[in-house]
């Protein structure tokens, strides 16, 4: 019998992988489009921000093309060793909107434990949100982003039930170098 989190990854991969080959085409996509035209597409987002993508508390980068963007993160977790995350974000419309919905998929520090009389530890896993980008002014300077996500534990804390699965919030400010507007 498979393991509940071998379940929702693969649940997740197969998910995002449906995506990433969808939402292209749905958006009207040119297949033939050269590789040297997505080059100068290129466009970085870098921020700070809460959640799983923020390294828990911390700085994020989102570096890609208009649908699709490799993220991470950096940060703390107040008062346990340094938090962080690498993953996946595909976003369902281009760059042009103000209003930009993504699905990302995050393997990271997704826990905090306090032990009681000792130092605290963290606990890797999986995230994955539902998010909007959401710009401030001029479409590509400033951007909100805030989602919600299910985060899982790779291994539990002791004493606690197995599976672990959570609901969290993300928030972010973000700043987008690059990439056409």
């Amino acid at each position: 019998m498979k393991k509940p989190l071998s379940v929702v990854f693969w649940v997740g991969a197969v998910s995002l992988a449906m995506l990433l080959i969808a939402v292209p085409a749905a958006a009207g996509a040119d297949p033939s489009q050269t590789a040297q035209q997505t080059e100068m597409d290129l466009a970085v987002k870098v921020g700070v921000g809460a959640g799983v993508p923020y390294g828990v508390l911390g700085a994020g980068v989102d570096v890609g093309i208009p649908h699709f963007s490799i993220v991470g993160g950096f940060g703390t977790t107040a008062y346990g060793p340094i938090g962080w995350s690498a993953g996946v974000r595909v976003y369902l419309f281009d760059r042009t909107r103000r209003f930009r919905p993504h699905l990302t998929a995050v393997y990271g520090t997704t826990l905090i434990v306090d032990v009681v009389g000792g130092d605290a530890y963290t606990v890797n896993g999986f995230a994955f949100y539902g998010s909007l980008d959401h710009d401030i002014g001029p479409i590509g300077g400033l951007i909100l982003t805030y989602g919600i996500g299910v985060l899982t534990n790779d291994v539990p804390p002791a004493g606690a039930p197995d599976p672990q699965v959570f609901i969290r919030v993300m928030f972010g400010i973000n700043y987008r170098f690059g990439g056409r507007q």
